[in-house]
């Protein structure tokens, strides 16, 4: 029987707040996962040298690091990915299937012998039971780009994290009805939520199912989150960790 031990979610890059002593404060965004033994990095931040810095002094050793999960092609969340790649040649990254299509901000390539596209949502059940990448949406943003997220199965709740959110948090969250995701189960969300805000009548809906809320990176409505979720919502702090 499969048993989720824990799963322990760090924030590695981000410019929004502060740092944990010891880490550096960057642009961009990338986090850790930690479910069970595997360790999966989500998205790799803008600079090389701030991301091996900051997982350094986490104590995570390039080489161990299980895979990549890239939520969009742009700069600020794909460019440190290289320094992995020289650390850990065979690293499968996993990207959406519109990840090479024309579009501004655009991160460096990745080497087709790591790249894996995901085709379609769906239970990344090679690399974890309860680990999901969600289908890709387009936002008009920056003349058009696609966007992925990922949900974890924590002990009574699922983790939604994401990069920017670009096509809006309401598109992911739609999206576990076609990943096998009760709607009803509690959810923590953790990203970048770019310009999007709860209109009334999903704060409403979801706001009872959200148990915590992190805003990282590039949230434009910082406030209009603190007002919406009170003491359920918080502000990253690179170098913080939060288990579930």
């Amino acid at each position: 029987m499969y048993i989720i031990q824990k799963v322990k979610i760090t924030v590695i890059v981000d410019e929004l707040n502060g740092a944990e002593p010891g880490y550096i404060k960057s642009f961009g965004f990338s986090a850790m996962i930690e479910i069970n033994d595997k360790k999966i990095l989500f998205d790799a931040g803008t600079k090389k040298d701030v991301l091996m810095a900051n997982l350094t002094t986490y104590g995570i050793d390039l080489s161990s690091i299980d895979a990549v999960i890239l939520s969009h092609n742009h700069y600020d969340h794909a460019n440190g990915l290289s320094i992995i790649l020289e650390n850990n040649i065979k690293l499968p990254v996993y990207v959406h299937k519109y990840w090479e299509k024309p579009v501004r901000h655009k991160g460096e390539p990745i080497p087709p012998e790591n790249k894996r596209i995901i085709e379609q949502g769906r239970l990344l059940e090679e690399l974890e039971e309860e680990l999901y990448i969600t289908n890709a949406y387009m936002s008009p943003d920056y003349g058009g780009i696609y966007e992925q997220a990922c949900y974890i199965k924590a002990k009574d709740s699922y983790i939604l994290i994401c990069g920017c959110s670009h096509p809006g948090l309401i598109s992911f969250l739609n999206d576990r009805e076609n990943l096998g995701i009760p709607m009803n189960t509690p959810l923590h969300i953790i990203g970048g939520f770019h310009g999007f805000k709860f209109d009334d009548d999903h704060l409403q809906k979801l706001e009872p199912l959200i148990h915590s809320i992190m805003v990282c990176h590039c949230t434009k409505n910082v406030e209009v989150y603190k007002k919406q979720f009170r003491d359920k919502c918080f502000i990253a702090t690179v170098g913080k960790s939060i288990s579930y």
